[in-house]
């Protein structure tokens, strides 16, 4: 009887233990998400009315891309034909000029250049992603009208294109 109680205690060990170490399974899903490269332009003036005495208008535009370099092309209608101009249907032209100042994250460089056919590549590597990058436009006639300027419309369509 001894013995019949030293097994069957040594069996019910045997059988509790096989069944505390049981085996386990695992399994993995990769997860991830792919963000393509963005830019949006924002805030960018709707029209702009140049002063007949040659004054200063302001207009301008805000760039914002999800990748720290890109370059962008700023322009105009007529600067692509060759003159930066403001031109009347009939083909009469104002010689006129767009100043250019930029800023990054709302900090203005102060480094006012004339928009002609060398100045409207732009790259830019500011290191920090969603960081604004502003232009702040100035544009002008080149000399005021007089009364010898024809009457009418004089138009001009300005540009940006952002490459990344």
């Amino acid at each position: 009887m001894k013995i019949l109680i030293q097994s069957a205690a040594t069996l019910a060990v045997l059988l509790g233990s096989g069944l505390v170490q049981a085996d386990t399974t695992t399994a993995s899903i990769p997860m991830g998400v792919d963000i393509p490269k963005s830019c949006t332009i924002s805030n960018l003036s709707s029209s702009v009315v140049v002063p007949e005495d040659g004054t200063d208008t302001t207009g301008g535009f805000t760039m914002i891309c999800n990748i720290p370099d890109f370059t962008f092309r700023i322009t105009t209608d007529s600067l692509e034909s060759g003159n930066l101009q403001l031109k009347n249907p009939n083909g009469v032209g104002l010689p006129m000029n767009i100043r250019v100042n930029y800023s990054v994250g709302g900090t203005i460089f102060n480094n006012v250049t004339n928009l002609g056919s060398s100045t409207r590549d732009w790259y830019t590597r500011h290191g920090t992603v969603g960081t604004p990058v502003g232009a702040i436009l100035n544009f002008n006639l080149s000399n005021p009208t007089t009364a010898t300027t024809p009457a009418g419309v004089y138009t001009d369509t300005f540009r940006v294109t952002v490459n990344y």
